[in-house]
């Protein structure tokens, strides 16, 4: 007896228990037949078969068929549809349809849908078998390729089920239950698509979006859901499928959807800055935005910032450009972001300006960027105090471009440009500069004539007072773009892209708040006893004292000579003792007042601590601390999060009350509350002293009326006037019409279209320009090689070369099988 059935009864029927197969004809013996209700029989030679003929028109009768049980020793009967059965609604009639599928062993499809020609109401549905039907064979052969076709999944099945609306019930007027395959398992039915546990599981579609918006793949999400069940739930298709769906539901809906984000993130974070640039049309155009941490942090860190801009984030093309900064411990961190719909000199401008206002007005000390021209006018037109540099990895990469014909086998034209770009000296290296010119003939029209007249963005000699953290390239802009690598591309909605940034922010966020805790719950160890060493140990944050303790190192293997005194001035020559004295460099060291001194090699003007030059001569002065001119707080384990530190941003600023001033007090006093905690004696006197200020302010207001400032303080929050702004003047043309600005809280009912696809200045697809050989030599190791033909850009199993033999083999093979054919025809005839 098969395990499978229970018992047989003494009238010879089968009573089936769980994983029963209908489809198994080895359960059916002869002469033994399966009972179904109302006394229809299915044998072995008729699993299917329409139920009491006789009494289909019959109202009320019951048909039924046994399914697998679901629960261990039960038995249980699904009822079987009939012509006239009713339903309330049509939702119900699939339901019940699809249940008494998923007992019988075959899946349903929806087949047709009819409309009314008045009310334009569905009144008729049709749902079919699975299998119904046959494939349309469309022909994509060709001489050169063949295709594989898939397997056929029709079998022109006539199962059907057809219900009509009558007098608002949904009437079942045909049902044909004669299918022509066999049909499925109990074990295998869910695998059908109507059948699936994914596809009414809410549930598993939401942990899908979860998983989604965290960065997993589809292979991932499929292997995770399916290991909390015994059976799959959901296979890879089924989730690429989703996904798609979800985002393909949001198109056209994008730009509400990114205001709707925009302003969920203002309610929680009421300093949390953002604007939408929209035309006349109400097409989003641009957007900016940073959160309060960011704009908190910039007040620290704005001596110098990366701008970069990046292509094939979002399925608009619209360039993803970064504002990115180095904190204390010498990480990438994000100021801001912004979305920008071209890449001319006006939407820098607006972004810059915008930019302005969500800082307070505090422009950066200095710019990192790519050489873009728009860029450098909207640069220097809302930033006219900042210094500009240009990306030096984009330098060199142009260099290696355009001065192909100088680089000859016999010439020295790099060991002539290396002495003329390191020049220590402005003097000295504009006399280099005038030899390399008549050495190599570079005129005007030249790469480098021209970029000699941008010098002052780019060459070392004219950089060497400014502040850069060390800066030269926009590295780190990039290495905040790596992060969307994988994550992100031209497919990638403006909402999933938020996402993705926001996960970027927490990112760099965590590791910020690892490394602050590294460095306040640790000490440095010291490796000597100077007390320049101890007092850089207990002021600089882990990585900065790593760095300091290498110059410190280093220091020991230096040497001075003393070149001459003026008053309190020194001047020695300090360097490495067997290096020959030319590659010394010049320290001048004042003892007067709090002793400060100056070396040839500017690292501290540049990165803003101290070299071993001067190291070298303050050790031998025997100096008990290092002078705290010397020491930067921006490089401090404190630089962000001692109280008042903020505060310090607008000392000796006698301007009068602005936001700046505002943001830092309100910094500051939510310093003090969590510095406060749960002591009681504090807390009270910080409440005495809020009660007595409003109080004093409460009067002030009755004398007179205060000026309308440019940020609207509501309780301790500062608020910033926040909408959408117009686009820029000099893009408005006769028929448009500017906007004006609209309140953060009108945005919901706004009507923000999405925005056009961006043609951004990247490379075309397809470059006229000489490319150089290293470039060459990088793409062809890049490039998938055939064996067949020995081509790059292809592999043996595409390559058009290997098909087209293969068809003109195929050709004669046939050819030969004709005349052989033939033969045998004359030989029968003879």
């Amino acid at each position: 007896m098969d395990p499978s059935i229970d018992e047989v009864d003494a009238n010879g029927l089968i009573e089936f228990g769980d994983g029963f197969d209908l489809c198994d004809d080895n359960l059916l013996w002869e002469g033994t037949t399966v009972e179904v209700n109302d006394g229809v029989n299915l044998n072995d030679d008729e699993l299917v078969s329409e139920a009491n003929d006789g009494k289909d028109g019959d109202e009320g009768c019951s048909h039924q068929v046994s399914s697998p049980n679901e629960v261990a020793g039960q038995k249980s009967v699904m009822n079987k549809p009939f012509v006239d059965q009713v339903f309330e609604t049509w939702e119900a009639a699939y339901e019940f349809y699809n249940n008494y599928a998923y007992a019988t062993g075959f899946g349903l499809r929806i087949s047709s849908t009819m409309k009314s020609n008045i009310t334009k109401d569905v009144i008729s549905r049709q749902y079919v078998c699975d299998k119904e039907g046959e494939k349309k064979v469309k022909e994509k052969r060709d001489d050169v390729k063949e295709l594989r076709e898939r397997r056929l999944t029709r079998m022109n099945c006539k199962a059907k089920i057809i219900i009509k609306l009558r007098d608002n019930q949904w009437k079942v007027t045909t049902f044909d239950d004669i299918h022509s395959h066999e049909l499925t398992s109990p074990v295998k039915r869910q695998m059908h698509h109507s059948h699936s546990q994914f596809r009414n599981n809410k549930s598993c579609k939401n942990l899908i979006e979860q998983l989604g918006g965290s960065n997993f793949k589809p292979a991932q999400i499929k292997n995770a859901i399916n290991s909390t069940s015994n059976a799959p739930v959901v296979s890879t298709n089924q989730v690429i499928a989703h996904l798609r769906a979800l985002r393909e539901n949001n198109m056209g809906k994008e730009a509400v959807t990114v205001a709707n984000h925009f302003q969920k993130r203002k309610s929680e974070d009421p300093n949390f800055y953002f604007e939408l640039e929209l035309d006349t049309n109400g097409t989003l155009r641009s957007m900016f935005w940073a959160d309060s941490r960011a704009r908190e942090a910039y007040l620290t860190f704005s001596d110098v910032i990366i701008f970069d801009v990046t292509y094939k984030t979002n399925r608009f093309k619209m360039p993803f450009a970064p504002f990115t900064g180095v904190n204390h411990h010498r990480q990438s961190t994000l100021f801001g972001c912004a979305l920008l719909a071209d890449e001319r000199e006006e939407t820098f401008t607006w972004l810059f300006e915008q930019w302005l206002t969500c800082m307070f007005g505090k422009a950066p000390g200095a710019i990192i960027t790519d050489m873009d021209g728009a860029m450098r006018n909207a640069i220097r037109k809302v930033f006219p105090q900042t210094r500009h540099r240009f990306c030096s990895w984009h330098i060199k990469k142009h260099l290696l471009e355009h001065v192909a014909d100088m680089r000859d086998a016999d010439s020295n034209f790099y060991k002539d440009y290396n002495r003329w770009f390191f020049r220590r000296k402005i003097e000295d290296s504009e006399t280099e500069w005038k030899t390399m010119v008549d050495r190599y003939g570079i005129d005007e029209i030249h790469w480098l004539g021209k970029m000699w007249d941008l010098r002052e963005h780019w060459v070392p000699a004219y950089w060497r007072d400014t502040f850069t953290a060390g800066m030269t390239s926009s590295q780190r802009s990039e290495s905040i773009n790596s992060f969307f690598d994988g994550y992100v591309n031209q497919n990638t909605s403006l909402v999933e892209f938020l996402s993705q940034y926001d996960k970027a922010l927490v990112e760099r966020r965590k590791a910020e708040s690892e490394e602050d805790f590294k460095s306040k719950n640790t000490i440095a160890k010291l490796n000597t006893t100077s007390p320049l060493e101890r007092k850089a140990g207990e002021f600089y944050t882990k990585k900065m004292f790593t760095i300091f303790q290498d110059e410190m190192m280093g220091n020991f293997a230096l040497w001075k000579d003393k070149l001459g005194k003026n008053g309190n001035v020194v001047e020695y020559s300090v360097g490495i003792r067997t290096d020959d004295k030319k590659k010394y460099v010049r320290v001048l060291f004042d003892s007067s007042n709090d002793a400060t001194a100056t070396c040839e090699c500017a690292k501290f003007e540049r990165e803003g601590i101290l070299c071993r030059h001067i190291i070298h001569v303050m050790d031998r002065k025997q100096l008990p601390t290092i002078p705290k001119h010397y020491l930067l707080k921006r490089w401090s384990i404190d630089a962000r999060y001692r109280a008042g530190g903020t505060t310090s941003v607008t000392q000796g600023d006698t301007s009068g009350v602005n936001g700046l001033k505002r943001w830092c007090l309100m910094s500051t006093w939510q310093q003090l509350i969590e510095k406060v905690g749960n002591d009681e004696i504090l807390f009270k006197k910080m409440t005495d002293f809020c009660t007595e200020l409003a109080v004093e302010v409460e009067k002030k207001e009755k004398e007179i009326v205060s000026p309308q400032s440019d940020l609207v303080t509501v309780g301790s929050q500062v608020q910033s006037n926040i909408g959408l702004s117009q686009i820029p003047q000099s893009n408005i043309g006769p028929s448009q019409i500017p906007l004006s600005n609209i309140d953060s809280s009108q945005i919901l009912g706004f009507t923000i279209r999405d925005p056009e696809v961006v043609r951004t200045k990247g490379r075309p697809k397809r470059a006229t320009r000489h490319v150089s050989g290293i470039e060459a030599t990088q793409a062809k190791k890049q490039q998938r090689q055939c064996q067949n033909c020995g081509e790059y850009g292809h592999y043996r199993t595409s390559c058009q070369k290997r098909a087209k033999v293969a068809a003109n083999e195929k050709k004669k093979d046939d050819k030969g099988e004709e005349a052989e054919g033939d033969q045998i025809v004359e030989s029968i005839a003879m």
